[in-house]
This record gives C-alpha cells, sequence and structure tokens, in this order.
C-alpha cells in the first residue's frame, strides 16, 4: 500500500499548493493579473463574479487536499477515495481545462494543466492497481 499512501500525499501536497496559490489570486493579489487573464472586457464587477464563481473550486481544492492526507493514513481503506479524486482530475480538470480552452482562454498554461492532469490520473490508476494486487496476497482478515 506504500505507492498508494504516497500518492495520497503527492495529490495532497498538489492540491494544497493549488489552494495556496488561489488563495494569492482571489485575495491577496492584484486584480490587475487576475483581470489580464480573462479573455473578454472584466470591470471590477466582473473580477468580483468571477472570484464568487470560483470560489466552490477553491474550498474543494482544501478539501481534497486534506482528505488526501488523512486517507495516507491508512490508503488501503481508500481506493474509492483515489477513484474519486482520478474521476475529478478527468471531469474537473482535463475537460474543464479543454472547455476553457475551446472558450479562449489561453491555451498554453491550460495545456500543461492538462499534463499535470494526466500524471496525476495515471500513477493513481498504477498506484490502485498495486495496492489491489497487495492486497490480495495478504492473508484472509490481514491488513497492510
Amino acid at each position: 500500500m506504500k505507492k498508494l499512501t504516497w500518492w495520497f500525499r503527492f495529490v495532497g501536497v498538489w492540491y494544497l499548493l493549488l489552494f495556496l496559490m488561489n488563495t494569492w489570486m482571489m485575495f491577496l493579489g492584484d486584480p490587475e493579473t487576475l483581470r489580464s487573464n480573462i479573455p473578454f472586457p472584466a470591470d471590477e464587477w466582473v473580477i468580483r463574479a468571477f472570484v464568487d464563481g470560483w470560489s466552490p473550486f477553491f474550498f474543494e481544492m482544501l478539501g481534497i487536499a486534506t482528505f488526501a492526507f488523512w486517507a495516507s493514513r491508512n490508503s488501503g481503506k481508500h481506493i474509492s477515495a483515489a477513484q474519486l479524486i482520478i474521476w475529478l482530475e478527468f471531469m474537473h480538470g482535463i475537460v474543464d481545462d479543454i472547455y476553457l480552452i475551446i472558450r479562449g482562454y489561453s491555451a498554453g498554461g491550460y495545456i500543461a494543466f492538462i499534463v499535470i492532469h494526466l500524471i496525476v490520473i495515471g500513477t493513481g490508476l498504477w498506484a490502485i492497481r498495486k495496492a489491489r494486487a497487495e492486497a490480495a496476497t495478504l492473508p484472509q482478515g490481514a491488513s497492510a
């Protein structure tokens, strides 16, 4: 289960970094920086609406980070949580990034994030497979 444990820790760190980056973007940074990344005219109210609309994702990142760290304590019991994170990486990561590129946002940054999402998905599927194989070799009733 060590691979899945480390995968949860890696994901926890990744989502914690995303949370911190978004904290800067939403609350501490210069609104002009945010405005310059929106591909349409944006006044103060548009920026405010954007931040409010982004807030569920902002808190979701912190939730995933803290849960991933918690799940790493007994990763074999949380394979379904890893599967959920993988699914979120696909839907809320890759699919949403493609949607935003189509809507006119800068492709460069989103393509980089798509690559990161693919790495998280691929390593997660690999870690789950290893955890299941390891669990299958344990005696009945034993845990790793």
